[in-house]
């Protein structure tokens, strides 16, 4: 287990960085966001509003906010649901798939809007590749919020965790990480 310790509150402003294994009792209600890290199995094919999208076999990020009721811990559980009642958001047509493995979740809380901010940094990171434009961003300035790994997956979580806590610390928080 991770367990993050937030050391600043600035006007308002709380963020706190934690790095999850699927265990959603761990995960506040608060708003947030996040990086969805998975691992797709096999070459999958989905048709969606910004067209048809192939996803070969690797580690893939997906960017999200959680920003209305229920928090972070509503939207992760729905991303995690495989039998959705309702495909909503672009990400649901990938996890309603049985190719597609969880691997972790890295989150900070915050009541800033800081998706956008989040899919930007990512992009500026060597070891993760735009995979869809407009992938989970057609509503948002974003060139995408899905990104494929083109490092080993461990170094691709490392700095997808890096980049989160870069982003945080940039709007004024402090960060401590303790490890199990």
């Amino acid at each position: 287990m991770y367990v993050c310790r937030c050391v600043n509150n600035l006007l308002a402003l709380l963020i706190c960085v934690f790095v999850v294994k699927m265990d959603l009792s761990l995960i506040p209600r608060e708003k947030g966001v996040y990086i969805l890290v998975m691992r797709i199995d096999f070459t999958i094919t989905i048709a969606l509003s910004i067209g048809l999208v192939v996803l070969e076999p690797g580690l893939y990020a997906y960017i999200g906010s959680a920003r209305s009721f229920g928090g972070l811990r509503s939207r992760i559980k729905h991303h995690l649901t495989k039998n959705k009642k309702r495909l909503w958001w672009h990400i649901d047509y990938i996890t309603s798939k049985n190719e597609v493995k969880f691997i972790c979740i890295i989150y900070a809380l915050t009541e800033l809007d800081l998706e956008e901010n989040l899919a930007e940094e990512l992009s500026k990171n060597s070891c993760w590749n735009p995979a869809v434009r407009g992938f989970g961003s057609t509503d948002r300035k974003s060139f995408t919020h899905l990104f494929k790994c083109v490092c080993n997956s461990n170094m691709c979580i490392n700095r997808a965790k890096e980049t989160v806590e870069k982003l945080v610390k940039g709007f004024g928080a402090g960060i401590i990480w303790i490890d199990q």
